[in-house]
């Protein structure tokens, strides 16, 4: 069996900083042999902005847009902020269109106008549009570069233009068929091209049965088009059904990564930008608005539990085992929740077709419950003889009841707000939360004020 090697890194960043210091030369040698991500990594491990700006002079012109990309958007934008007009303009130049865009839309619109003054007319053209779209819909990913053909065309003719051009698109897999106002009538793989006769005409071949999306789709969408239909790429269409790019499947993986990363974020209360290159004080302002959101439901729970003031003052075992009836729903809560926004996302799981995923997750609710209630009421029977059987019956009763709501509540309310339009992962947790801890604390404080007092 073949061993893999493992390469080591050519360069860590403290050898990168003392290269500047006593060869410079050598420096830039030993970049031009490391791959654009290796690059960013040493530019990652810097410990401060300064040693990363000494050293992003070393890069080399026409890698310099691909580090910048690998690096975090932050960090980017402060990078950015120190390179001349002429220096953003020569690495945007070394891009694919949509890469370029991108790279932009993280400098000042006054910056990114004079860039784009100084691009050649035809680099201009490829990339205006691809900014004049939304940065998460379809026209936001596309890329200009791509190769469309006629459908009068024969195959031989094809073949010819494509041996000729096509070496200079990055990731070409599809031909794309036009007719004469540029409308997409179809849409040949490599594959088909290869294995056709040189004197069919293109109209002749290909079929009406292809995919392609509009560029106001929203990049979700096109990341399910993507994974239902095993694509390489896309073509991106406008509202006349004119073809106007084409989105490649690197790119998608891109937003697969950051969607899934947006819910796990949203999930956590935090913003979708938190980035560890951010600034203390800009984390700490996006973190604190969902904290002060817990702090008011945290407040509405702690009032509920003062409604049992006297209660509590009587029996203190309640005290102590109050906090696990309102953990267990909230972790049996976040498991559903979790679940049911990941479907969510995927397209799994809508509020029409919701039944199967509500009935199981109540279900589970209820067998969850039936366990660790007689579990927890025979611990909580042991644990205060004084009380018994009595207290167990209570706690055991408790649980049941709170992680039945936890299964049905991490079900509904993500449904619930999918269906008001508003983004499931943004609000579900606190929502959850405040859910499972009223209804814990009512549940067992009330039945304890009912039996045991």
């Amino acid at each position: 069996m073949p061993k893999i090697e493992r390469r080591k890194p050519l360069l860590s960043s403290e050898e990168a900083l003392q290269l500047v210091k006593w060869d410079a030369p050598r420096l830039r040698d030993v970049l031009i042999d490391m791959h654009a991500r290796e690059q960013a990594e040493v530019l990652l491990g810097c410990r401060s902005d300064e040693q990363r700006i000494s050293l992003i002079r070393y890069v080399a012109e026409d890698v310099m847009g691909d580090v910048l990309l690998e690096l975090p958007e932050a960090m980017q934008e402060d990078l950015l902020a120190i390179l001349k007009p002429s220096e953003i303009e020569d690495a945007v130049e070394h891009l694919n269109s949509d890469d370029a865009a991108d790279l932009l839309q993280q400098v000042d619109k006054d910056i990114a106008d004079e860039v784009m003054e100084r691009l050649e007319p035809e680099d201009r053209r490829g990339l205006e549009p691809l900014l004049a779209h939304d940065e998460e819909s379809a026209g936001g990913l596309m890329q200009a570069e791509l190769f469309k053909v006629r459908d009068d065309w024969t195959v031989d003719k094809v073949i010819r233009v494509l041996r000729r051009f096509g070496k200079e698109i990055e990731n070409l897999n599809y031909v794309y068929v036009v007719d004469r106002k540029d409308v997409l009538v179809g849409v040949l793989s490599l594959h088909a091209l290869l294995f056709a006769e040189a004197e069919d005409i293109l109209s002749d071949i290909v079929g009406d049965g292809f995919h392609c999306v509009t560029a106001d789709q929203d990049q979700e969408e096109v990341a399910r088009v993507f994974d239902k239909y095993d694509m390489l790429a896309l073509p991106v269409i406008d509202n006349a059904g004119v073809l106007i790019g084409r989105i490649t499947a690197d790119d998608v993986i891109d937003v697969i990564q950051e969607e899934a990363t947006e819910d796990m974020y949203r999930l956590a209360a935090l913003s979708d930008q938190d980035d560890l290159a951010e600034p203390v004080a800009t984390t700490a302002r996006r973190r604190g608005v969902w904290l002060a959101v817990n702090l008011l439901t945290a407040i509405g729970a702690s009032m509920v539990i003062a409604q049992f003031e006297a209660t509590l003052a009587q029996i203190v075992a309640l005290a102590i085992l109050m906090p696990i009836v309102a953990s267990m729903g909230g972790i049996a809560g976040t498991q559903t929740l979790t679940v049911i926004v990941r479907s969510i996302a995927l397209g799994r799981v809508t509020f029409e077709n919701a039944r199967r995923a509500l009935v199981k997750e109540v279900s589970v609710g209820m067998v969850s419950g039936i366990i660790f209630a007689v579990i927890m009421a025979v611990i909580a029977s042991l644990w205060f003889p004084d009380l018994g059987m009595k207290l167990g019956f209570i706690i055991a009763a408790a649980m049941m009841i709170n992680l039945f709501v936890a299964g049905l509540a991490g079900a509904m309310i993500p449904l619930t707000l999918q269906r008001l339009n508003i983004d499931p992962a943004l609000a579900s947790g606190t929502i959850l939360t405040t859910v499972t801890d009223v209804v814990g604390f009512f549940s067992f404080l009330g039945l304890a004020t009912l039996f045991l007092i």
